[in-house]
């Protein structure tokens, strides 16, 4: 069942993967560029890296709307929408970048910070749900969605720390980044399991 949504299903693998590895290395340039008075030609490369992530993370949120709708289109559309919202404002977060100058660059490096906590905060409230609702179905083995719910829920109190200035320890990110690992390689390998008896909410 559901064939014909295999080249889908590593299309949202190999985004996750492009996801994770365009935000580090623009995250890392941006910071880079702007530590070295305002570098541009690092701050615009870094800018470039972060809208694809962007780009990736809407491409997540709409193929696997398309792939798993019949299970539960409501559930399913949520986290479309929450991946759209995490998409927009990491976007947001890497053109304020572009703004960079010597004299406003503490303001726009906060302005990032807020950007990148709203949108962790959209991805880890709403894929907690999706990953329980995943595991319920048994669309994805048990114990990785487990570890998706584990990793979203320590994302999203990293961002509640962000959001009211409080310390938020880099750990918090572990859990979740071997989830974000583990599971693109599965969709590209394997896929959800589309087994009949899971169709219908």
């Amino acid at each position: 069942m559901k064939k014909q949504y295999r080249a889908y299903e590593r299309i949202i693998g190999i985004c996750f993967l492009i996801a994770t590895v365009t935000y580090a290395v623009g995250n890392n340039m941006i910071a880079n560029g702007a530590q070295a008075n305002a570098a541009l030609t690092s701050i615009r490369l870094g800018t470039g890296f972060e809208l694809m992530n962007s780009f990736a993370v809407v491409v997540i949120g709409w193929l696997s709307f398309i792939v798993l709708r019949s299970y539960n289109k409501t559930i399913i559309k949520g986290y479309m929408i929450s991946r759209f919202v995490e998409g927009f404002l990491l976007a947001i977060g890497a053109i304020s970048a572009l703004l960079i100058s010597q004299t406003n660059i503490e303001a726009i490096l906060k302005l990032r910070e807020l950007c990148f906590s709203l949108a962790m905060l959209s991805l880890g409230g709403y894929s907690i749900y999706y990953c329980w609702y995943l595991m319920q179905k048994s669309l994805s083995p048990k114990w990785m969605m487990g570890l998706g719910i584990i990793g979203y829920i320590c994302l999203f109190l990293y961002s509640v720390l962000l959001l009211i200035s409080q310390p938020a320890p880099m750990w918090l990110f572990v859990p979740g980044g071997l989830y974000e690992l583990i599971f693109p390689i599965y969709l590209i390998v394997k896929g959800f399991n589309h087994n009949i008896n899971n169709c219908m909410n």
